[in-house]
């Protein structure tokens, strides 16, 4: 596999996983999904470009 696309892949999933996380605590706290998702969504935009900078940074 090529390495940006494993970067990138690797990156994705720790974002989709944060997310998901994110999502479940706040609607199970009685947020509706929509404000859920926009409260969410700033951080997991980080989590995302930390992943990659951390990928990339990882010795091979």
């Amino acid at each position: 596999m090529n390495p940006l696309a494993r970067t990138l892949l690797i990156a994705l999933a720790a974002a989709l996983l944060w997310l998901g996380i994110g999502l479940w605590q706040r609607t199970q706290a009685g947020t509706s999904l929509q404000a859920a998702l926009l409260a969410e969504l700033p951080l997991t935009a980080a989590i995302f470009a930390v992943a990659i900078v951390w990928q990339r940074l990882r010795p091979r």
